[in-house]
């Protein structure tokens, strides 16, 4: 495998390009509109526009996005298979179980700015990249979330998206996260489900996994000889020890929070696409390929 390089690729489907934020806001406005016809969508413009100043650099507080594993893409990614989700579950159920447009706005804001914790502020001169702040960027993207939303006129939006990212920690439990409602609830299990979906099924996940990721991991202090334990244990001592531990976290963490913490939601996308599942697809390809790879990292 080489290093991964900044192309442009299309979603799990083969229809939207992902290096489009307009592309891709542009097919979550039609999935929503699809659902709920005569909810006013032009907010979603309003966050699309918001996503390329803080992602491209032209935000007057922020320096855009440093790190090549959680970018730009896999946000958008994410944001894709939210909308997604989210209508899937609308025609599984129907009105009487519906979210409601509110909520499903929030949704989207919140899968659209989830991994904005990697972010610099243009001041900071602590760290040469956001990939430090792998250990607090949720953390961080729940207090970005509080202070970018009310300066684009979606304040209503604010306070809900900073408790919703906290379902994207894959190191809590979702069962621990605070939220209001049961409904509430149900939607943080659609973003987790929608964060582990997107990047487990991309097409290079393994690549990203072992130079992106590792180089994320490296500059948080999680990787590396003079790494440091953090929860899920012992640092990543190289980036061939990342790829053979990447199954534990596949079929263990992300596996259990798919199937028993979000209960299963991830079957909302079989709905939505009318049959089969494209990010499970992707996701099995993944792990035969995983499979295939590790045969020559342990004997290399």
């Amino acid at each position: 495998m080489q290093p991964t390089t900044a192309i442009t690729r299309m979603d799990v489907a083969g229809t939207v390009d992902l290096g489009s934020p307009d592309a891709v806001m542009g097919e979550v406005r039609s999935i929503l509109a699809q659902r709920w016809p005569d909810v006013d969508w032009e907010p979603l413009a309003v966050l699309r526009d918001l996503f390329r100043e803080l992602y491209e650099g032209r935000h007057p507080e922020y320096l855009g996005c440093e790190v090549g594993y959680h970018n730009a893409e896999h946000v958008l990614d994410v944001t894709l298979a939210m909308a997604r989700l989210l209508a899937g579950r609308e025609m599984r159920w129907g009105p009487a179980w519906s979210l409601g447009p509110e909520l499903v706005l929030a949704g989207i804001a919140c899968a659209l700015l989830h991994d904005s914790g990697y972010l610099r502020r243009r001041a900071d001169h602590r760290h040469g990249t956001g990939g430090a702040y792998t250990r607090t960027h949720v953390q961080r993207g729940a207090a970005l979330i509080a202070a970018q939303l009310p300066a684009v006129g979606l304040e209503r939006l604010a306070p809900l998206g900073a408790r919703l990212i906290h379902f994207t920690n894959c190191v809590r439990k979702p069962a621990t996260v605070r939220a209001i409602s049961f409904a509430e609830r149900q939607l943080g299990g659609l973003l987790g489900t929608a964060d582990l979906l997107a990047q487990l099924s991309a097409p290079d996940y393994l690549e990203k996994c072992r130079w992106a990721l590792y180089d994320e991991f490296e500059a948080s202090g999680f990787a590396g000889k003079d790494g440091c334990v953090y929860t899920r244990g012992r640092a990543y001592l190289s980036r061939d020890d990342l790829l053979r531990r990447t199954p534990d976290f596949i079929h263990r963490v992300a596996g259990q929070r798919l199937e028993q913490d979000f209960a299963g939601a991830y079957h909302y996308a079989a709905v939505w696409f009318g049959g089969p599942n494209h990010y499970l697809e992707g996701i099995v390809a993944n792990c035969e390929r995983l499979d295939e790879l590790l045969v020559d990292v342990r004997s290399g």
